[in-house]
This record gives structure tokens, sequence and C-alpha cells, in this order.
């Protein structure tokens, strides 16, 4: 889950997992279009690259919390 309002537009993540997450041209801010596109060891990487941590591993419940939101 990427919290876009938070996101700087760094593209790290983007560039580190180019099959997990890309960036929003309209907003200028990183999603996720590809759940799993990348092995865990990738992703965790590009999560732990985030300069504002905004990206998080979440559960699909959690998921569906955090979108309505």
């Amino acid at each position: 889950y990427v919290d876009e309002s938070r996101c700087i537009g760094c593209r790290y993540c983007a560039e580190i997992a180019r099959s997990t997450f890309r960036m929003e041209a309209e907003f200028g801010a990183a999603r996720v279009f590809q759940q799993s596109g990348d092995t865990a060891d990738v992703i965790a990487e590009a999560i732990d690259c985030c300069p504002v941590d905004c990206i998080h591993a979440v559960s699909f419940n959690e998921l569906e919390v955090l979108e309505r939101h």
C-alpha cells in the first residue's frame, strides 16, 4: 500500500521494484500496480528505500480499510 498523500514522487520504489510500482503521472505519486510483481526481497528493498516511509506491506483486509480512507 502506498499512502499517496505522503508520497513525494522520488521514484525510488518504481526504479527498484519495476514490476510492482509505477509512478502515477496525473498525481506524481507512486502506486502499486501489480501485487507481488517482484520478489519479496526486491519489494522489501523498495519499501526500505522510501525516504518518507509511505509504503506499507499490509494484508488484504487492511488494504480494504486503507483504500476507503
